[in-house]
């Protein structure tokens, strides 16, 4: 049996490293992390200034369960698409963060396709105590709201984020029905599974597409009632948009995702399991308060699933009480107390490194309290892979290759190479509500941030630096590339006049992609010092400059400037509103250069 120690991240020396964990393979290496980017939401913006577009399906990601997939159509006939065209799909999505590095996707249903949205979902951001958070909020189970990076994510990467509150079903105070809501959902109108539903073989429901809205799969309550959220998912395509359930049970790779069944769904059976992490032991999801953190991976799907089944992978879930190793059986690893948010949060994070991912999730937890928990899993394990974990064609070799296959009653088709060699499938993660069939409700979460591996050192400490001026003879330019900015007030290079600017000479050319600035309050000065308006430019020859940052109502007393790395043997700071307030200084206590 593979063991994992439920471990803490540690901060040190400004970087965040990884512990290792234990294998029966190799044991993980530690990991030095540095932070490429972060937001905390402290620029306001609202999703209501962008406009809804209409999605038509024209451009879907596969023609299997995307939302206007084959599958269904095979399925359920002719009268499944009549469905489909009953209504009009809107989208819209926006960047925020440093360079757009984060975008924000959302989905919303116009029932009765006459322009309007009757419940359109948001993502604002908002003050929360001496935070700020952005709040997702859907109203209705057919909208959808989600983060996801701009663009792929590295080879090797960790992605954290502090969710702040949750209110996405699950019991409060022992009850599932609270605040005028069942399960988190409005007790207005009918909430069903409509039009990607269950197979139509499944039972409790007629299976005939033609019947109205509300005699689909009812997901308030009853046999399939459940909401939940994703707390952090990895999956397999690009560009990330909330789409209907089904389509996303067979692009995830790793996830953490909350389950809140409904009683009904539960029955009279145990619902899952759920582990105590103080003893090691299981106890019933019906005996819990079905705020479930499940930590798990896809594994292979089923190829041929059958006459009025769906496509879809088995499930691997990790816990304390397995080890640490993935189990084919629904467990839940812990479960969150939403009474105690915001005062208590939660921290999600996923790494991936050469060997495989490490899930890990952070909080006070009933039954068990503050805790760290904390699991790695190979990508592929007793010939059970993480499904399509390779991010480039040259960690795989096809082994897992296969033909997706469906006999229907009103269709047949096949989708070969689903796997094969040469194939490469970047991640991408996912945070929020992304399914627009099931899940409702509101949270909040704070300081997205994205870390990449420390592997290289500052190319500019200790090179030759000039500047325009300094501001006493102790406040040369050199200063600035000494590798020290906790030295005093004098530890910094500081110049007044106009045209003020620091160059560094590298020596030779180098790869550049990453400058960091350490401005005022870095030191131990005012923030209002912190340098407000300036340009980072590159040259290979000290003459002709390319700019490659323009920061603009700078606030923060460390700033990173990440670009597509280029060669460069001067990299010069050209200082243009020297502070927030009247004072004429510039002051920087460190310029850093990286090749990534």
């Amino acid at each position: 049996m593979r063991l994992h120690h439920a471990v803490a991240a540690a901060l040190v020396a400004g970087m965040l490293v990884s512990l290792p964990l234990a294998a029966t393979s190799p044991a993980v290496a530690a990991t030095t992390w540095r932070q490429l980017y972060s937001e905390n939401f402290a620029t306001a913006y609202n999703s209501d200034s962008t406009p809804w577009v209409r999605d038509t399906y024209a451009t879907g990601f596969d023609t299997i369960t995307d939302d206007a997939g084959q599958w269904y159509r095979n399925d359920y006939g002719p009268a499944w698409t009549t469905q489909l065209n009953s209504f009009a799909t809107y989208r819209k999505e926006f960047r925020v963060g440093q360079d757009g590095w984060l975008t924000a996707s959302l989905s919303a249903r116009d029932f009765n396709k006459d322009g309007v949205i009757e419940q359109p979902p948001t993502i604002t951001t908002q003050a929360l105590g001496s935070e700020h958070v952005a709040v997702l909020n859907v109203p209705e189970s057919t909208g959808g709201a989600i983060f996801r990076p701009t663009n792929k994510l590295p080879d090797q990467y960790r992605i954290e984020y502090k969710l702040k509150t949750l209110d996405f079903g699950g019991k409060r105070n022992g009850t599932i029905n609270y605040n005028g809501k069942v399960n988190g959902y409005s007790t207005a109108g009918c909430k069903t599974q409509h039009p990607w539903g269950e197979g139509s073989r499944s039972p409790g429901w007629s299976g005939n597409a033609s019947v109205p809205y509300c005699e689909w799969q009812n997901v308030r309550e009853g046999p399939y009632g459940y909401n939940g959220f994703h707390f952090l998912s990895i999956v397999d395509f690009a560009n990330p948009a909330p789409r209907n359930n089904h389509f996303w049970h067979y692009h995830r790779k790793v996830l953490m995702d909350q389950f809140a069944q409904h009683p009904d769904r539960v029955g009279t059976g145990t619902g899952g399991r759920v582990c105590d992490s103080n003893t090691n032991t299981y106890y019933n999801y019906r005996d819990g308060n079905f705020n479930t953190v499940n930590m798990w991976i896809s594994g292979m799907p089923n190829w041929n699933p059958g006459p009025g089944g769906l496509p879809g992978n088995s499930q691997w879930f990790m816990t304390s009480c397995s080890g640490g190793a993935a189990e084919n059986q629904l467990s839940s690893a812990a479960e969150l107390q939403p009474e105690l948010m915001p005062n208590t949060f939660y921290t999600f994070a996923i790494e991936r490194d050469a060997t495989g991912y490490t899930l890990e999730a952070s909080g006070n937890f009933a039954r068990v309290g503050q805790k760290t928990l904390r699991f790695h899993r190979n990508f592929v394990v007793n010939n059970v892979p993480i499904w399509h974990y390779n991010t480039t064609a040259a960690e795989y070799n096809g082994q897992f290759n296969g033909t997706l296959t469906q006999n229907d009653a009103n269709g047949s088709a096949s989708w070969p190479n689903q796997w094969p060699a040469g194939s490469s499938y970047p991640d991408y993660f996912v945070i929020g509500d992304l399914y627009t069939n099931v899940y409702e409700g509101s949270a909040s979460l704070t300081d997205i941030k994205l870390f990449v591996p420390d592997t290289g050192g500052n190319l500019a400490l200790n090179k030759p630096a000039t500047a325009s001026g300094q501001c006493a003879a102790s406040e040369g330019p050199e200063k600035a590339v000494n590798g020290s900015w906790t030295g005093g007030n004098a530890d910094k290079w500081c110049a007044l006049g106009s045209n003020r600017f620091l160059r560094v000479d590298l020596q030779s050319a180098q790869t550049v992609g990453r400058v960091v600035v350490r401005h005022a309050q870095a030191g131990g000065e005012k923030a209002t010092w912190n340098t407000k308006d300036f340009d980072i430019q590159v040259s290979t020859d000290g003459t002709t400059w390319t700019t490659v940052a323009s920061p603009r109502g700078n606030t923060a007393a460390v700033t990173t400037h990440t670009f597509t790395p280029r060669q460069a043997r001067y990299i010069r700071l050209n200082i243009i509103t020297p502070t927030s307030d009247t004072d004429t200084a510039a002051r920087i206590y460190e310029l850093e250069a990286y090749a990534s």
